[in-house]
Order: C-alpha cells, then sequence, then structure tokens
C-alpha cells in the first residue's frame, strides 16, 4: 500500500490498503487494521451487549411497553429486555461496506449494518482526516424507521492485540458509571489492569462501562499502545469507553467464566450512549428517563500517536 503525507488521502487498488496519516483501513471492508503502527481490528458499530441479570429478568413488567404514569410505576407485564433485543437481532449484526469516496482532506465511508432476521438496518458514516500526527475519527449513527425496541448499547469497537491490559483515563471513574449507577461516579485521572476494570461475576455479562471519556491511554509491557482524546458535541457530551477482554457475542455465549477460555484480543468500545441497568432482577425495570431509544448518534474521537 502506499502511504501519504498526513493530510491527504489516497485511495488504495481494490483488495489494497487506504492511509489517513497514521490509520491503516482495508479498501474492500473499511475495517481499520493499523493505527499509528498498532495492528489492530475493527472500528465497526455494536449495538448489543451481554444481557445483565436485569436484562434477562422479565419480572415487575416493562416501562418499553407502558406508559409508567398509567401503572403505578410498575409498568406492564411483557418479555424482557434481552428477549426483545434477541428477537430483533441485535445480537448478530451483519455489517456492508456501501460506499468509499474522498471529500478533501476527508476519507468517507458508509455502512449499512443490518439486524438479523430482520428488515431493520443502521447507517453509519465514519469520516477521517489527518492532521499533523493525529487522526480524527467523526461516527454518525442513523436507524430505519421502523425500530420499536431499545438499544442495549450504541457505539463502535476495536480489537486490541492481547497484551495491552492495562488503562490511564481522565474520565469518570475509579468504578463503572451507566445513565442510573452514576452517583459515586467522578471525574478525575483514573488508571487500573484489565482485571479491575470489570466486575467478575458468576454468570459473565456486560460490565465496565465509564462515561464520559476524555482522554484514555492503554498500555502493556512495551509501552503505551494506544493514545486517544474525544471531543464533546454541541451539549458538552462525550463518549464513554469499556476495556474487556471478551466481545459481548463471548460473554453473551459463556454460563460460567471458566467457558470463556483465553482471551486473543483486548477489546476497546467506544459508546456514545448505553442502556441503563435497572433492577429488574429484584425489582423495576429501567426507568424511561434511562433508557436509550433508537435514534441518530454522532461522536468524535482523536487519535494520537503514542510514540511521541
Amino acid at each position: 500500500p502506499g502511504r501519504t503525507d498526513a493530510g491527504s488521502v489516497t485511495p488504495a487498488p481494490a483488495g489494497g490498503t487506504l492511509t489517513v496519516g497514521g490509520a491503516e483501513l482495508d479498501a474492500v471492508t473499511g475495517r481499520l487494521r493499523a493505527l499509528h503502527g498498532l495492528e489492530v481490528d475493527g472500528l465497526q458499530l455494536e449495538l448489543w451487549r451481554a444481557p445483565t441479570d436485569n436484562d434477562r429478568s422479565d419480572s415487575r413488567g416493562s416501562f418499553e411497553l407502558s406508559d409508567p404514569d398509567d401503572t403505578h410505576g410498575e409498568g406492564v407485564e411483557g418479555p424482557s429486555s434481552e428477549a426483545r433485543w434477541r428477537e430483533r437481532g441485535l445480537d448478530r449484526l451483519v455489517h456492508r461496506l456501501t460506499g468509499l469516496h474522498r471529500e478533501g482532506a476527508e476519507l468517507v465511508l458508509t455502512h449499512r449494518v443490518s439486524a438479523a432476521n430482520s428488515g431493520l438496518f443502521v447507517d453509519t458514516v465514519q469520516r477521517w482526516r489527518a492532521e499533523g500526527s493525529e487522526v480524527t475519527l467523526v461516527v454518525e449513527a442513523v436507524p430505519s424507521p421502523g425500530w420499536d425496541c431499545t438499544w442495549p448499547r450504541v457505539g463502535v469497537r476495536l480489537g486490541l492485540p492481547v497484551g495491552l491490559q492495562h488503562a490511564s483515563w481522565f474520565g469518570t471513574g475509579p468504578a463503572e458509571s451507566y445513565p442510573d449507577t452514576r452517583e459515586a461516579a467522578r471525574v478525575g485521572r483514573f488508571a487500573a489492569d484489565l482485571s479491575e476494570l470489570n466486575v467478575a461475576y458468576s454468570r459473565p455479562q456486560e460490565t465496565g462501562h465509564r462515561a464520559e471519556l476524555r482522554t484514555l491511554e492503554v498500555s502493556g509491557e512495551a509501552g503505551v499502545g494506544l493514545r486517544l482524546r474525544t471531543l464533546p458535541d454541541g451539549r458538552g457530551h462525550r463518549p464513554g469507553f469499556t476495556l474487556t477482554p471478551w466481545t459481548p457475542q463471548q460473554l453473551d455465549r459463556a454460563r460460567h467464566p471458566y467457558e470463556l477460555g483465553t482471551p486473543e484480543r483486548t477489546w476497546m468500545f467506544l459508546d456514545n450512549a448505553v442502556h441503563g441497568v435497572g433492577s429488574r432482577a429484584c425489582g423495576m425495570d429501567v426507568l424511561p428517563e434511562h433508557a436509550l431509544w433508537p435514534g441518530t448518534q454522532q461522536f468524535a474521537v482523536v487519535f494520537e500517536d503514542p510514540r511521541g
């Protein structure tokens, strides 16, 4: 593949690599393959999360299916969030590159992400731009009409080398924080190993999201492999992050931790929004103000060169 100067983009021949500064993307699939010399894989849209015990429960009714003001805060009887998400194919997304072109100094990729066994989809746009040693990515996700259930999350995931297992970040912490579990979160600088970032539940499930990320470094024995910062939107909102040895699909399939096997990657998720946790395993469903309903999402992240 031909590398160009940091401020330009030159599409490669079919089957080759597209280079935008320190980012290298597959010309056929649009997948990110390298970032400032680090071998990576992904930056695909992700809507699924490994269902929590609360997501799996169908007790105490569903606020998705009722007006809580009409049901005295209990909701109406209905299926679990997990059942609704899985029925709509959110656990089995199909990604297809639909467009790739240059707009000035930007490389623009469009994907259609379809839900399995469904006519529902999400169109995504990725805009890549290099300035000096930095690479800026703006992601926009626009859902098709017809969605009738909440989403577990909306963001992108990136596979990193398995040796990157330490995070240092400026954002909310030190523990995880979801829309309805943020009272103990504070903004500051924190650091933790991969094993400390996620709760070790007896049944593997979603864990580890930290909202409103400002900066993040992911490192291993050889030093910092990935360095990024987020950009606020017009409301001052920023995406959050999760760092984990497992994809949501791997966590979903495992009934016990030993079934997860040996990690082959470290997975980073940048989520612009996530569904609340709720307490449905022993109490109420996620309250309406903490529910994530489909809608257009946009966020921006700047990848810095950790090599100096």
